[in-house]
């Protein structure tokens, strides 16, 4: 699967000049068109900002936010059409700016702009998964997009892709065009450079928050009175649709340290964190108010916070669990455990060793002829003791101590659960243990 993933400015400000990639030289407006020719992707993403908006919003008497984001996808659009050969993308991911403009003014904290793309990417990419052994090869063109756009837009796609990284093999390539502005006079010709290649570790960066997934927008421009009635709001919203951001936790955690059996304990089903996913981003959109005075403000009342992202990375675990045979149990057979190591811990030798050590001959297996069909504790069967869990201990062996789980055998099939004792202080180790998000 090769995707090609571009932020954009307004096209509308763009002159044709000729771009040349891989030898290859075509006049056009955008380097996208060259690039299209010669990569030929599977999928194109453009990402832009709501603020193109200010671009056609003087032709509504009393426009929506809906009509702003569909300005700006249109602009979007009809100068693919138009000046890209009648080419549709895949997808444009219209996201949150701030700014003031000539016939508006973008209120809301700056970072929604990743919050927001990171959940339209996370989407689009879970909706195709490939297979096991097939590659992923994304490529990011960096030429068109405007400051925080590219900025936000590349940490967004790297974040995801570091976690499909897991399971698949994913090559990255970073493009970016000669400049322009500022030389048009005296350049006719722009190379598309290659300003990054490489082959995306596996990696998942998760921080531990107490803050909703949403609160009030932190904005000096929006009044602290409203603040306290739209903290209510958000708090009775947030119950309603049962967000629980210590399961989450403690799944995320469970994976970024390699802890099978928790990971297949706490492991939640996609299609319920994609309802509360989009849930939320209808509910966020439905917070934006328009005052229209000298100049149309769009005000978000509401802002992401970092357990925004901490549901859509556990959306992207465990649809790629799922997708390779993976759902939620309470008793795991080990055939499950080593499946899972094989597939998502194979490119880390120390975790991968640990989890072999812990279940083979010298830990789990090596007890199997002592287990009966009924649970027992394995600190029981293997003549240990009941001690007081250990942080370290509990690490060390991969979230199997003897003290932790509980072990029976059905026929040939050893099954494990988690001790119900100790289940609420390792629970307490593995969110514990994640960094703390340090925003206000």
């Amino acid at each position: 699967m090769k995707v090609v993933v571009a932020p954009w400015g307004n096209p509308k400000k763009w002159n044709e000049v000729a771009y040349v990639y891989n030898e290859q030289r075509e006049k056009s407006k955008s380097s996208l068109a060259l690039i299209k020719k010669i990569e030929n992707p599977d999928k194109i993403i453009i990402v832009c900002a709501d603020t193109l908006g200010d671009d056609c919003v003087y032709f509504f008497k009393n426009p929506s936010y809906n009509d702003i984001k569909s300005c700006a996808e249109n602009l979007i659009f009809n100068f693919c059409q138009k000046e890209l050969n009648n080419f549709t993308p895949e997808k444009i991911i219209v996201s949150y700016g701030f700014g003031e403009f000539t016939h508006t003014k973008f209120i809301g904290n700056a970072v929604d702009f990743y919050y927001h793309t990171l959940k339209e990417l996370a989407l689009l990419f879970t909706d195709s998964l490939p297979e096991m052994n097939e590659k992923i090869e994304v490529i990011f063109d960096a030429t068109h997009g405007i400051n925080y756009t590219t900025i936000l837009t590349y940490r967004a796609l790297r974040e995801i892709l570091e976690i499909l990284a897991y399971v698949y093999e994913v090559n990255f390539k970073v493009l970016n065009s000669d400049p322009y502005i500022g030389r048009e006079a005296k350049v006719d010709t722009l190379n598309i450079n290659v300003i990054e290649k490489s082959k995306i570790l596996p990696k998942i960066s998760v921080y531990r928050s107490e803050k909703r997934p949403v609160e009030p927008c932190s904005s000096p421009n929006l009044e602290n009175r409203k603040k306290g009635e739209i903290g209510r709001n958000i708090e009775s919203f947030i119950s309603d649709i049962s967000f629980n951001i210590y399961e989450i936790l403690t799944l995320l955690g469970s994976f970024l340290y390699a802890l099978p059996v928790f990971i297949l304990s706490y492991m939640i089903d996609s299609s319920e964190l994609k309802e509360k996913i989009e849930k939320i981003a209808e509910e966020f959109e439905n917070n934006i108010e328009l005052n229209n005075s000298d100049k149309l403000k769009i005000i978000r009342k509401w802002e992401y916070r970092e357990n925004f992202a901490n549901l859509i990375k556990a959306y992207l675990v465990s649809s790629i669990l799922e997708k390779f045979g993976f759902n939620r149990l309470d008793d795991i057979p080990l055939s499950k455990i080593e499946d899972l190591k094989e597939k998502f811990y194979k490119k880390f030798p120390i975790e991968s060793n640990r989890i072999d050590v812990e279940i083979g001959d010298r830990g789990i297996e090596g007890v199997k002829e002592y287990l009966t069909n009924e649970f027992r504790p394995y600190f029981e069967i293997a003549g240990k003791e009941d001690r007081d869990l250990d942080k370290r201990v509990f690490f060390a062996h991969a979230g199997f101590p003897y003290n932790v789980i509980d072990l029976k055998r059905e026929h040939d099939e050893i099954f494990i659960r988690i001790r119900d004792k100790h289940r609420e202080q390792a629970e307490d180790f593995i969110t514990g243990s994640l960094t703390q998000f340090e925003r206000s």
